[in-house]
C-alpha cells in the first residue's frame, strides 16, 4: 500500500515537473522519450515501479475490455501479474511469455493513460 501511494505520489510529482519544464522550455510536455538500457520485467523483477507501469497498463486495458481490474497493482511481478501479462500480450498479438520486453512495454505505455510520461522511465521501450 505505502509503495502504491508513494509510487501514484512520484508519477504526480514527476507529471507536474514535467508539464512546467515544456513549458519554460518552449518544448512539447507531451513528448517523452524511454530511457535506454531499462532491463526486460518478469517474475520477480526487482523494478517495482516498472512492474506498477505494467500492473496500471495491464489493468486499464483490462477495464476497457469489460474484465475489471484483476490485479493488484503493489509493485511485485508475481503469478497474477505473470497471467495477466500473458493475456494482454495475447490480446495484443505479441509473443506470449510472460515477460515484458520492449516490444510488450510499447503496449504497456500505450495503455499507460496519464500516467505514461512517468512509465517511459521505467518499462523497456523501442521508442527513443
Amino acid at each position: 500500500m505505502a509503495l502504491t501511494a508513494g509510487i501514484k505520489k512520484s508519477a504526480c510529482t514527476i507529471g507536474v515537473m514535467a508539464a512546467a519544464a515544456g513549458m519554460v522550455g518552449g518544448g512539447l510536455a507531451g513528448t517523452a522519450n524511454a530511457k535506454p538500457g531499462i532491463a526486460n520485467i518478469s517474475v520477480g523483477s526487482g523494478n517495482s515501479h516498472g512492474v506498477w507501469c505494467v500492473q496500471r497498463a495491464v489493468n486499464n486495458w483490462a477495464e476497457r475490455t469489460g474484465q475489471g481490474r484483476p490485479i493488484g497493482e503493489d509493485g511485485k511481478f508475481g503469478t497474477a501479474t505473470k497471467t495477466w501479462v500473458v493475456k494482454f500480450q495475447k490480446a495484443s498479438k505479441l509473443p506470449a511469455d510472460g515477460i515484458v520486453g520492449p516490444k510488450t512495454g510499447n503496449s504497456v505505455l500505450d495503455n499507460a493513460g496519464h500516467h505514461r510520461g512517468y512509465c517511459y522511465d521505467h518499462v523497456p521501450s523501442t521508442r527513443r
